[in-house]
Order: C-alpha cells, then structure tokens, then sequence
C-alpha cells in the first residue's frame, strides 16, 4: 500500500511536502517547518482507511511508521504508536489472554478508530473504543508535546477523545484491554428476494439480546448490468447477519440457535457459517475487503427501527433502485454503549439504539469523490427511515462516514452544548486552523 495514498483510494492527497515520522521529534520537526510557510497546512494520514478529503498543498504526515505496541499485562492496557493497526494489537493482547475494542475490520488504524468513537465487536459489553482510552500524546500546531489525560490537560482529553484530530497530531494512546480470548461468532446468509421478512425477524430477535450479544444485518445489492461484479451478484439483494458472542460459551450457542428457531418458523431459509473463534480471528466475522479501493458512504445513529422504516429502507435498497454495488449495514447499539464514560468524553447520542450505514465503491474514474447519483441514492436509503418528526435519525455516526461533511453535519454528530465545548476547545489548540482535521469543527 502506497503511505500516500492509504486504503482509501478516493480524495488522494496532492502535498506540497511529505514527512514520514519514525519519532515523536520527526512530527515536532515537521510542523515547526510548515510554521514557517506562509500559508501553513498540516494533514495527518497512517492507514488512511478514513480519510474523507485530500490536501493540494501544506504538508502531509505520514504516522504509519509509529507503530510500536506496548501490553502491559497487569494493568490491562496497551500503548500503541499512531501508526498501529488493530491487527498487531489483537495478536499482541492475545499473548496474555486480552483483546482490545476492536472493530469488524482488523486492518483500521487504532488512533483514528478510537478517537471518532469506536464502535466494534465487544463495544456492547465494555464500551466504545474512545471510552478504552486512559491517555493521548499528542503535538499541537504549535509545535508542543502535551500528555492528555485525566488528570492532564483533563479539558484536551475530553475532547480528543471525540473529535480527536481537530487539537493536534496524536503520536501514540494508551487504552484497556479485556479478558476475552473467543468469541461464538459467524454469519448466516439470506436471499433477500425470496425472504423480505428476514430484517423484522432479525430486528426483533437482536432487540432481545444481552450486552454480550454485538449482531449486525449486512444487504448488498447490484442492478443488474454491473457487468464488474461476478453474475451471482447482478441483480441479487443478499442479507447476511453477522453474530458475535463474547459471553458464556454455550449461552451463545444457545441464544444463536434461538435466531435459527425464529427464522425456521417464518419459513425463512438462510446457510449458517457460526462456530467457536479464537478472538485473532475476529475479522472472519465480517470479511470485509482487505484490499485498498475507493469507496464513499453515509452514516447515521438512529432512536428506533420499526417495521415500516425497515421495509421502507429494504425496497430503496433493492436491485432494481441501486445505481452501483451497495452495502447497507444496520448494527445494534446499546449496552455498555448507552452508560456514561468512566471519564467523560464527547461521544455524542449515547441514548441511540441503532447505527446504519450506507457504502459505495468508486471506479477509479471517480476516484476524486463521490458521483451525484451516488450520493443521491445513499442519501435516498437513509432518508427512507427518518420520521416526520425527525424522531428516528439522531445525528451522523463519524465512524462509518466517508465523505466530506459540512459544519452542520459535522455538528450533528455530538450533542448540541458539546459541539460548542469542541469549537471553544479548537480556538485554544488551533486558532489559526493549521491542522486539516477528516471532520473538521
């Protein structure tokens, strides 16, 4: 993978200068240099898996050389470099029986999952993954080293921990770990077509789950003509429920059998993969693409997912409405997730019970952003489940956004007397608005 380019492939970064960090001082170095420019501009990237918007000019660096893993088995927690992956976390935890907050997708960088929030495999049972943090190092515009805790800098720390790149360049977190060595964990597959009913047997089976319980439902849809995909994908509308227990073995098994139950009495028909993995497996569980491509999505935190919203959102989704190969992701929220932080940060809509997200892949001739039509069909999906009253969409999820957001959205995501806390908090770090931040306040 290019370390200019990064997995996203779309809104490529065209820097006037590029530094690749292999220290804390090679990031103090490069932003006393740009300082000195007369228009200075600073962007981060280490995975890039993000990245919402590219720079045409300013200096870009790269953190992906920042990549040591420290566990420290008696107090639980890890300190990771800016760099780091979740894939060298999860096999250095498993060393000593521990797992981190981890998302469905292995390869994420660790910084900028838990700095917009976090939301992964164990998050109904332990929290978000900004809520794991106990610390952040971190080089502010102007060229200082800051430690952000809860006892320094404590106001920094709230807020990093949120909207994180918005203060300054994170050169390494600390966070928790949790005893969890396997998982109960797989997918059953349905064709969607013949089984419309699945989402609400689906939806109220998960509705009923302990926090031990993390389960999603995935439709992927393609028109017909999409003559790049192989056939058995043209024209389908396939729903896959994703599993994963972190509980007691055998109640999981049992809880997972009682979904199969309900899905045999509505005479839906579905091919179970669920079995016992050990938690380093954890990315089987979704099996996204581990190549990098193009891709641009829409992210939304919902109060509630009722039967009209559900069918309403299946039909926008349907072949024969999808302009390109889509992913429509519908994941459960609550739990631990729904709990005050043990240290308050600035995770907005707590109160949301459900995440939907809508994604797109990009050509490589659209690789510069979205196309129109694109944006006005995700667009599309997720206005099918807002309600006159605008009571189902409570804000953007960050996480699983991947486009550029306007002020307004950008604000939607935290709650209203917080945003103002964040701007107030970035006119002290970066007045002059150096930093070029993926979701910027």
């Amino acid at each position: 993978m290019n370390s200019l380019t990064g997995f996203q492939l779309a809104h490529p970064h065209t820097p006037a200068r590029a530094v690749r960090a292999e220290s804390v001082a090679d990031v103090i170095a490069a932003v006393t240099n740009e300082k000195l420019s007369p228009s200075p501009l600073i962007a981060v990237q280490a995975t890039g898996h993000g990245r919402t918007r590219g720079m045409s000019d300013g200096t870009l660096i790269d953190t992906s050389g920042l990549d040591d893993v420290t566990v420290d088995s008696v107090s639980r927690t890890v300190t990771v470099g800016a760099g780091t992956r979740f894939s060298a976390v999860i096999a250095a935890a498993a060393q000593h029986g521990l797992a981190p907050l981890s998302g469905s997708f292995p390869a994420v960088g660790v910084v900028g999952y838990c700095l917009s929030g976090g939301f992964g495999l164990l998050s109904r049972a332990y929290g978000f993954g900004a809520d794991s943090v106990t610390e952040v190092e971190l080089v502010t515009p102007d060229a200082r080293r800051l430690t952000a805790s809860p006892t320094e800098n404590p106001e920094l720390f709230w807020g990093v921990r949120g909207a994180g790149s918005n203060f300054g360049i994170v050169t390494s977190l600390t966070m928790r770990l949790f005893p969890v060595t396997e998982l109960i964990a797989g997918s059953l597959s349905i064709d969607l077509l013949a089984n419309p009913g699945a989402l609400q047997v689906w939806r109220d089976w998960a509705e009923t789950q302990s926090p031990d319980m993390m389960t999603a439902a995935t439709l992927m849809a393609a028109p017909t003509d999409a003559e790049d995909l192989p056939p058995f994908l043209r024209g389908a509308h396939r729903m896959q429920i994703q599993v994963s227990w972190s509980g007691e073995p055998q109640r999981g098994l049992a809880v997972i059998d009682d979904l199969k139950s309900s899905l045999h009495w509505a005479g839906i028909d579905f091919e179970p993969t669920v079995d016992r993995l050990p938690f380093s497996r954890s990315g089987e569980i979704f099996a996204e693409p581990a190549d990098p491509h193009g891709y641009t999505s829409e992210a939304f935190l919902l109060s509630d997912l009722d039967d009209a919203s559900l069918e309403r959102m299946r039909i926008a989704g349907a072949p024969s409405q999808v302009p390109t190969f889509t992913v429509t992701g519908i994941r459960i929220l609550g739990g631990k997730l729904a709990q005050p932080a043990s240290s308050p940060n600035a995770i907005g809509h707590r109160n949301a019970r459900w995440l939907l997200s809508v994604l797109s892949p990009l050509e490589p001739s659209e690789q510069t952003g979205q196309t129109s039509s694109q944006l006005r069909h995700l667009k599309h999906i997720s206005g099918a489940l807002d309600k006159p009253d605008g009571s189902t969409i409570l804000g953007r999820a960050l996480n699983f956004t991947f486009r550029e957001l306007d002020s307004a959205e950008v604000a939607s995501a935290f709650e209203p007397e917080d945003y103002g806390r964040l701007c107030r908090l970035r006119d002290i770090y970066d007045p002059d608005r150096v930093l070029m931040p993926q979701f910027p306040l």
